[in-house]
């Protein structure tokens, strides 16, 4: 089945998502973001150092009117394809089988943004995951955080920042989450379950999760966390082995890679 083609059983189509995104009315011009449509070289520079990929999402007419070197050089497409097909162009290139999660996920994603105040929709950052196929055919995977730049006079998302990482040397599977963090509500997460394809929601890490996680960023020992959090050795390796198991990640090193990429 297509993209363009309805899912069953109520499930979003492309045709939807795209009609909710077109909600938004141009406003902003596209101006403000001369600095980067018209390719500064220091700022690409620092794109490439950062080892991520930057692109700026016209809600109104989901396309991009900036596409970094970076993204260009990642997946191998001209940034023009980008700019004349926008987001079809996109998810035409992501795996069939991560589609229907994915639309899922897009659609999780605005019902959440629909519920917040304007103010808190410009705090708003969220990620997920997903693959998608390179020019030469293969397929990586790459995580995509999102960060809403500005609103139109209607106080509807206009323009988002996506910044795209490969991640994957990091993940092991296929399962998608949506991660969603706002000045209101952090910490929580949107999961898509592959067996019954369907999106819930999750605390996903708990809270002494999230500590020890972020010691372990720090460079702490488990025994050093063990110490911080006034616990014993066996229960952060307990709490870490559940970690794995949750994010399907395949040692610790690259647990804290992907948490700080995710923005836990």
């Amino acid at each position: 089945m297509g993209m363009e083609e309805a899912f069953e059983n109520g499930q979003p189509t492309l045709k939807k998502i795209l009609q909710r995104y077109q909600e938004s009315k141009p406003g902003t011009a596209t101006k403000d973001f001369d600095f980067l449509v018209n390719r500064n070289p220091l700022l690409e520079k620092i794109f490439i150092g950062a080892d991520c990929a930057i692109a700026i999402f016209d809600a109104s007419k989901t396309n991009y009117p900036y596409i970094s070197y970076k993204l260009e050089q990642l997946l191998g497409y001209e940034a023009q394809a980008y700019l004349q097909e926008g987001l079809c162009f996109t998810l035409s290139k992501i795996h069939p089988d991560d589609v229907p999660g994915l639309l899922e996920i897009l659609e999780k994603e605005m019902d959440y943004i629909a519920g917040l105040t304007p103010n808190q929709r410009l705090d708003y950052r969220s990620s997920y995951d997903y693959r998608i196929r390179k020019i030469n055919g293969t397929y990586i995977r790459v995580l995509q955080r999102n960060l809403i730049l500005n609103l139109d006079e209607a106080n509807q998302v206009l323009h988002l920042l996506v910044v795209l990482t490969d991640i994957t040397h990091l993940k092991k599977d296929n399962t998608k989450i949506l991660h969603i963090i706002n000045k209101q509500e952090s910490g929580f997460a949107y999961f898509y379950n592959l067996a019954e394809q369907r999106v819930t929601k999750d605390t996903f890490l708990s809270k002494r999760e999230i500590e020890i996680l972020k010691l372990l960023g720090k460079g702490y020992s488990s025994k050093e966390v063990a110490d911080e959090l006034f616990i014993s050795i066996h229960t952060v390796e307990t709490h870490r082995r559940n970690m794995l198991e949750k994010t399907n990640i395949k040692d610790t090193s690259c647990l804290v890679h992907f948490a700080i990429l995710a923005g836990f």
